[in-house]
């Protein structure tokens, strides 16, 4: 196995690279590392997919939907008719994708909806029926999986990854994922809509815009922007936003403001009024109140107990 991925598509299950494309076969499992011109690339009757682009361009198209393709975020698509990716620039996307077969998939599903007992009264039983995952680009640096994909993509450059199973990473990613979307599932339930479908499109929304203040934290960040972001209109993510994350966004806002100056107090050599003004408050007084009442000492303390 070579590390350089450049113009190669290495599959992890066979250890084994090419200059093509792989063509995906229904029974079998894929891990694909490559960084190719890929212009287009079709999986019709898909298997469950994930792929985590380090870098890229193009557009996924599937379902009525185009998603485009942006550097450090990660997709997952449920098994349907089909999915495309389109590359009319040709340039390079530099890629870990999973491709989980239908058979590791339902063992899957009976183990996340099986107690401890029926799994070793019937260990070897699978449920046929789909987990369904949100699917949407989600930023890699906010969430459990993410964190997961970027530390195999790591690993894939790394000569001790030819030494690890990909069915045991396959699992954890697997695993990982159902966690982080589970939590998602939990915080839906509390938008105030009926219909299952609209909680759920709601909270995608919502996370787009929650993703969007992690990226621009240090900027000033209004309801106007983070309306256009989510398309949502202003009123309604106001209070979707509360119900789901138990704060107004600007509330929440500045308790991840907050949050980050407390790391920067502690690890970097910059005064409390540079600090506060890294993170936009006009007023000194107002930082040091908010911080207070978060974290019960002054931001000096930090200072001080260097």
């Amino acid at each position: 196995m070579s590390l350089n991925y450049k113009d190669r598509y290495y599959n992890h299950f066979e250890k084994r690279d090419g200059k093509n494309p792989p063509k995906f076969e229904k029974d079998k499992n894929y891990m694909m590392r490559f960084d190719a011109p890929l212009s287009h690339f079709k999986f019709e009757d898909n298997n469950l997919t994930i792929i985590y682009f380090k870098d890229g361009v193009g557009e996924l198209q599937w379902k009525n939907k185009r998603i485009k393709v942006e550097a450090n975020k990660f997709i997952i698509t449920n098994p349907s008719i089909g999915w495309e990716y389109v590359n009319e620039r040709q340039g390079y996307i530099d890629v870990l994708s999973l491709v989980i077969c239908d058979a590791l998939r339902e063992q899957f599903n009976y183990f996340v909806s099986t107690s401890q007992v029926r799994l070793l009264d019937n260990p070897f039983h699978s449920i046929s029926n789909q987990t369904y995952f949100m699917e949407q680009m989600f930023g890699a640096n906010y969430y459990r999986s993410g964190w997961l994909l970027q530390s195999i993509y790591r690993l894939s450059n790394n000569i001790d990854y030819a030494q690890t199973c990909p069915e045991e990473l396959s699992i954890d990613v697997l695993q990982t994922i159902y966690n982080d979307q589970y939590r998602g599932y939990g915080l839906a339930t509390h938008i105030a809509s009926k219909k299952p479908s609209t909680k759920l499109e709601t909270l995608k929304r919502l996370l787009r815009a929650n993703e969007y203040i992690q990226d621009n934290l240090m900027n000033p960040i209004s309801l106007d922007e983070l309306s256009r972001v989510s398309t949502l209109s202003k009123y309604h993510l106001y209070n979707s936003f509360k119900l789901v994350y138990g704060k107004t966004p600007h509330q929440y806002i500045n308790s991840l403001k907050i949050k980050k100056a407390q790391k920067i107090l502690q690890n970097q050599k910059l005064s409390v009024s540079e600090v506060s003004d890294l993170f936009g408050f006009s007023d000194l007084a107002v930082f040091s109140k908010l911080f207070k009442k978060v974290y019960g000492k002054p931001p000096s303390y930090y200072l001080l107990s260097k």
